[in-house]
């Protein structure tokens, strides 16, 4: 949430909207000292750095509870002036990192930002931090943040100002700067402090009037209040925290400072131990134990209660849940049971400063250092207690789970408790529900393109259930299934195959193929496979499983369809196009009457369709079916996730064919530029849009760049999936035309010559992708001069194309055309010219009089063959 404001301000004739975060913590109308801080603070971030692109983040460190956060606060509150944008970051874990740069994206109104896109929604806010598009004056604080190499990925290098607030002393290893070390109060400051929140404590105001003896009781009692805050301070070895809970409780309470000095010695305990990564002085976890003893059982059991959960704000909905409030112990199931009694609760624990409540967004908090304590506490002196909690805690989490991680509208459920899964221990539940909802999670968060979030979660928990509840274990199984679809799909293809193999083995064994588990599992696998250019396998895992798909789902179950779309890839891949397109026409026409016209899955079949009908040679209608398409997820408002990114580097391919050159390359090049942005460089997606841009470029005249795309995709092919991928070498074969077209094809004829016998190693002859090369290659003899050895490879080819393709292809009519030309070469014009008139007429009849390849045949000239990379 956030609290947006209009604020004029003249710089020039031009106005900024400013925008102030609603986490960042109100100004406290009693902060005390902190000077020196905050003109460090100050120096380095405003009076030198005036105009510095990329200035460092300035981190804040020190021990917990010593006022960081009130520190950073603060700067933010008396330099409001100097920013256009203030946001807080909260860092604790991953996910509210990237849940508070959604919402900042969400306020920023950044073009193409959709938050269901998360991966690419951050690297769009980061992007518009760094170039300070909207606002060049920001400032984010990141606070207590606890995993510097994790914090530091989302941290942006532009034009405004960063400061981290973290226990962690570390920081100068990740960013190469000092920060600002905070220390405790120094013992005045603690005094003023506490004589500043607590009347009892402050200085009487003598009357003017009153007589010397009156004037001199005022004094000794203001005496006596200053040893009183000092005997405190002392006591409370000048942790800001503990001062700041002390005064809530002496405000409150009217207790005098004494009584609570007694309290206080009488209930202190040790610091937490390291297990629980808490290092606070022991005066802190005195408050709380002084305050609990003024309030009810169920205020206090609820207090507990909430101490197994992670220190963020814990909604209503997640905690009031009435079905579960009878198994519950004690006085916590009554307090639960409605809502009248749960804020009542509430709010007697927020009259001591025990939690906080934001009635607004309808959540409860408990600070993470009163919080530790409580939970520390309870595990030392009640461990029985403590498991008791602890299993509410995980009761009301597992029932809060929609089981529909594939549902839009289960999304706000499910980030209520995502959360506080690890704080509350849920990963180390035998808790069959507790389970099935972190499995939940991981699966929720790659379909929404959270892919390393879901990795952050599942691997880690995937190694504590494999050692608690071993390898075989169907839940642990389950687990794994979805963490090696969130590694193929961040790119890590290899780990993801390896980690499907084990897992379908142990599911095979355990629960045979008829479990919907293992039948998730080889689904999974089948399309690792692929991607690792494994096309046959792939096919044939899909066509056994098919029939599964049907008795254990039913024939029209949409993972049923699924699987009908995924063996018309693999169909697709090994050039069975005809084949291709009759399941997936068919599987169009079940989408269409289960999900409607507008559906994503069934555009996705309209896409596919698209797909075949290109590769067959029916260009213009392969053009209309991807740019309507293109045109309904644009109408959709899709976000340029997988799909769409595709979509739009199948239509630039479709262009092509058609013979919009210009209009191919113009669009190709958008698609790139996305792809690198979103996906990163040398992500597959980007590579199979480079392979394709390779062609627009050079059909456009652009050969320098063509080639510098080409020589760099192939490279980056080789280097992610490897040298013998049907990938890398079709960028190859890519490349070779160019470079032939530059004047240079006995370098073309080295790289067609090797491209053609890793093709055929991979497909056989009869496939699309080795007679490209074959065709390509008969180019290259016919530029060295080897015009009959041209004309060999070509009638070879020609005959094989027929075979494959059918004789009216256009790639078969390209092959014809070129070997017309090498039979005049070879001193054959009667043969030639019967050829090229014959292919001439086909070819008219195929494009059309207009088309760009019709015309350069009929003139006599030389056709090239690109390869379109595979696409899974």
């Amino acid at each position: 949430m956030t609290e947006s404001t209009h604020r004029e301000e003249r710089d020039g004739s031009q106005r900024r909207f400013a925008v102030w975060g609603r986490e960042i913590p109100f100004r406290n109308p009693v902060f005390t000292g902190r000077e020196k801080e905050l003109a460090d603070l100050q120096a380095r971030l405003i009076e030198a750095s005036t105009a510095v692109i990329g200035q460092p983040a300035l981190p804040l460190y020190g021990l917990g509870g010593v006022g960081k956060t009130e520190l950073a606060a603060e700067f933010a509150h008396r330099n409001r002036a100097n920013y256009s944008l203030c946001w807080w970051v909260r860092c604790e874990r991953e996910a509210l990192i990237v849940n508070s740069l959604l919402a900042l994206g969400r306020v920023l109104q950044l073009p193409d930002f959709r938050v269901e896109e998360r991966d690419f929604s951050i690297s769009l806010v980061i992007d518009a931090l760094n170039r300070g598009e909207p606002h060049r004056d920001w400032l984010l604080i990141f606070d207590n943040a606890t995993d510097a190499e994790m914090v530091s990925r989302y941290i942006p290098q532009g034009t405004g100002h960063v400061i981290i607030t973290s226990r962690d002393s570390h920081w100068r290893r990740a960013l190469r700067v000092d920060g600002i070390e905070v220390g405790e109060f120094e013992t005045s400051e603690t005094i003023e402090f506490l004589r500043k929140r607590v009347s009892a404590l402050a200085d009487v105001t003598p009357d003017p009037d009153a007589s010397d003896q009156e004037g001199n009781q005022i004094l000794g009692e203001n005496k006596r209040r200053a040893q009183d805050a000092a005997e405190l301070a002392a006591e409370l070895a000048n942790l800001p925290l503990a001062a700041d809970h002390a005064a809530a409780y002496l405000a409150e309470t009217g207790t005098s400072a004494q009584e609570y000095l007694r309290l206080f010695r009488g209930n202190a305990h040790r610091l937490l131990g390291t297990d629980v990564d808490i290092a606070y002085p022991q005066a802190v976890a005195t408050t709380w134990s002084v305050s609990r003893n003024s309030i009810s059982e169920g205020a206090d059991d609820l207090f507990k209660l909430l101490a197994f959960f992670a220190p963020e704000p814990i909604y209503e909905e997640l905690l009031l849940q009435p079905r579960e409030a009878g198994s519950m112990p004690g006085a916590l199931g009554s307090v639960l049971s409605g809502t009248t009694q749960f804020r009542r609760a509430v709010r007697e624990l927020a009259r001591f400063s025990l939690v906080k409540i934001n009635p607004v967004r309808n959540v409860v908090q408990v600070h993470r250092v009163v919080q530790a304590v409580t939970q520390g506490q309870l595990l030392r002196e009640d461990p029985e207690a403590a498991a008791r909690f602890r299993s509410v805690a995980h009761q009301l989490l597992a029932a809060s789970d929609p089981n529909a991680p594939d549902r839009d509208d289960s999304e706000q459920a499910y980030e209520r408790s995502r959360q506080h899964l690890v704080p509350s221990g849920a990963l180390e539940s035998d808790d069959q529900l507790v389970r099935r909802l972190v499995v939940n999670q991981v699966r929720r968060l790659h379909r929404r393109g959270g892919y390393a979030e879901s990795l952050s979660l599942g691997v880690p928990t995937l190694e504590l259930w494999r050692a608690r509840f071993g390898s075989d274990d169907r839940r642990t199984l389950a687990l794994a299934v979805e963490i090696g679809i969130a590694m193929r799909r961040i790119g890590r293809v290899e780990e993801g195959l390896e980690l499907n193999a084990d897992t379908l083995s142990r599911l095979r064994s355990q629960f045979g193929e008829e479990d919907q588990i293992y039948l998730t599992c080889t689904a999974s696998y089948s399309i690792d496979l692929s991607m690792l250019g494994r096309y046959a396998e792939a096919l044939d895992t899909d066509l056994h499983l098919l029939p599964l798909y049907e008795q254990v789902f039913g024939p029209e179950h949409l993972d049923t369809l699924q699987m009908r779309n995924n063996i018309a890839v693999g169909l697709r891949c090994l050039g069975r196009f005809d084949e291709a397109l009759t399941y997936d026409l068919e599987t169009l026409a079940q989408r269409e009457r289960i999900l409607g016209l507008g559906d994503t899955d069934t555009l996705r079949s309209r896409f596919s369709i698209a797909r075949d009908l290109r590769r067959l040679g029916r260009y213009e209608e392969s053009l209309d079916a991807v740019r309507a398409v293109s045109n309904a997820l644009e109408q959709k408002g899709e976000p340029w996730n997988h799909f769409r990114l595709i979509v739009g580097s199948d239509l630039g391919v479709s262009l092509r064919r058609a013979g919009y050159r210009a209009e191919a390359a113009e669009l190709g090049n958008t698609v790139l530029r996305r792809c690198v942005q979103i996906r990163g460089a040398n992500h597959r997606e980007t590579l199979r849009t480079a392979t394709n841009v390779i062609n627009d470029r050079r059909l456009v005249d652009d050969l320098t760049g063509a080639q510098a795309l080409g020589e760099r995709t192939a490279a980056a092919w080789k280097d992610v999936v490897g040298a013998d991928h049907a990938n890398t070498v079709s960028a190859q074969v890519n490349l070779a035309i160019v470079l032939r077209s530059r004047g240079n094809p006995r370098d073309a004829l080295q790289l067609d010559e090797r491209a053609l016998k890793d093709l055929t190693n991979i497909f056989g002859e009869a496939h699309p992708s080795p007679l490209a090369a074959m065709a390509n290659l008969a180019s290259d003899l016919a530029a060295i001069g080897e015009a009959r050895r041209a004309r060999e490879l070509g009638e070879h080819a020609l005959e094989l194309s027929r075979q494959v393709r059918g004789a009216d292809h256009p790639s078969t009519l390209s092959v014809a055309a070129n070997l017309a030309v090498d039979r005049r070469a070879d001193d054959d014009p009667e043969s030639a010219s019967e050829l090229h008139d014959e292919t001439i007429a086909s070819f008219r009849d195929a494009l059309g009089p207009d088309h760009p390849e019709f015309r350069l045949a009929a003139q006599g000239g030389r056709l090239s063959l690109d390869i379109e990379p595979m696409m899974n």
